[in-house]
């Protein structure tokens, strides 16, 4: 099986949003180690424009922009993650 990516975009300036999502991937990194591959930016970039992008925190699995400007449960990035393959 290949590793479902997640590409996650947080703000250069310390927010509360992009503190929670940074500690739920954390979780999610450890409970799906080895079947998930997090690529973390810290604010606005090329790829940011790429996805249309327009608030921190977002983000992007497997290429579908999945969540923007706030962190999601962990049940909402578990099921991004499912959609695109993770098993």
């Amino acid at each position: 099986m290949e590793k479902v990516k997640v590409e996650v975009f947080l703000s250069t300036t310390p927010c509360s949003n992009s503190t929670h999502l940074t500690e739920l991937l954390k979780e999610i990194k450890e409970e799906f180690s080895g079947k998930v591959e997090v690529i973390t930016y810290q604010g606005q970039n090329d790829i940011f424009d790429k996805y249309y992008l327009t608030a921190f925190p977002a983000v992007v699995v497997g290429e579908m922009v999945k969540i923007v400007g706030f962190c999601p449960s962990k049940e909402s990035l578990v099921n991004a993650l499912k959609e695109m393959g993770l098993e």
